[in-house]
């Protein structure tokens, strides 16, 4: 009998929830790019994303903990192992006077409109990034001066022992796209506090910054958001432009002409166009300024 589908009958004696095989990671990446993942679950309840990691860790078999696929380039030979999709139980929402405590499943988006109708402000900024929670909160998201850092208290995890944790913002050390995790933890939920707002001047405030993120951003083909970390320096972006890099292409993936910070997928772009693609400008940004781009989209699935 196939390892893989002894391997499937095993998981499905401890894991409850759904379990999808050879899923084309296509279907869950902002870029629409990426190969098979071997087995992509959505768990039920914590028990069960305790059930996962327990069966991969026997199985000897990487794990992987997907959002909404946002800042995220997959490889074309896909994903070995397991993908865990958070979203479907993991996205509850508790509020309480100006605390908030949220599944790192639950979109970004929900949130954000819920706090708006409760007058609760702080993440304005944020609408119209298209991420879940725990996403946002791993990779401390951020724009127009403000990011994920400012509003979190406190996140519980799931530590690579199986056991839960309350980390606070202090322990979390969260920096410019970072935080202070082991590489196996998965965040759980997060407590928040937020400001008094008035829920229409937040509306507006909402309004102005999606209207700002439409003139600026290819917003209507396939992308991962912003590909490099802004140095020090200068934004990103503009040093990629100086470089006269932007409409420059590799098969389906070019460096969009609206924002050179953004690789859009103008089709079928592979991630091997994306890679090579991004190479090219890091070389242009370092032969011309002697600056070293680093990406802010993570890799999965790839050997290096």
């Amino acid at each position: 009998m196939d390892v893989r589908i002894k391997q499937f009958q095993r998981l499905k004696k401890d894991f409850r929830g759904d379990i999808l095989t050879d899923e084309s990671m296509r279907n869950h990446t902002t870029f629409k790019i990426g190969g098979t993942a071997d087995f992509f679950l959505y768990p039920k309840d914590l028990e069960d994303l305790k059930a996962a990691i327990s069966f991969s860790q026997r199985e000897g078999l990487p794990h992987f903990v997907i959002g909404n696929g946002s800042n995220l380039l997959v490889a074309d030979d896909g994903v070995r192992g397991i993908v865990i999709n958070m979203s479907r139980a993991f996205n509850h929402l508790v509020f309480k006077n100006n605390t908030v405590l949220a599944g790192a499943g639950g979109p970004l988006g929900r949130l954000i409109k819920y706090c708006r109708e409760r007058g609760l402000s702080g993440l304005e900024w944020a609408c119209g990034i298209p991420a879940r929670l725990g996403g946002a909160v791993f990779l401390n998201a951020g724009a127009y001066g403000h990011t994920m850092a400012d509003i979190i208290t406190a996140c519980h995890i799931l530590n690579n022992s199986g056991v839960v944790e309350r980390k606070t913002i202090d322990e979390l050390e969260m920096g410019y796209r970072q935080i202070n995790l082991a590489p196996d933890c998965i965040i759980l939920e997060c407590e928040m506090s937020f400001a008094d707002g008035n829920p229409r001047e937040m509306e507006r405030i909402e309004h102005k910054y999606q209207k700002s993120r439409r003139s600026k951003q290819p917003l209507s083909l396939p992308n991962a958001g912003s590909i490099f970390r802004n140095p020090a320096n200068a934004p990103a972006g503009k040093l990629i432009e100086e470089c006269g890099c932007k409409g420059l292409r590799i098969g389906d993936a070019m460096v969009s002409k609206k924002h050179a910070n953004f690789i859009i997928n103008c089709g079928v772009a592979s991630a091997s166009d994306v890679r090579r693609l991004i190479d090219d400008i890091q070389c242009a940004v370092e032969s011309r300024y002697g600056i070293c781009l680093h990406p802010e989209i993570h890799y999965v699935g790839f050997s290096q």
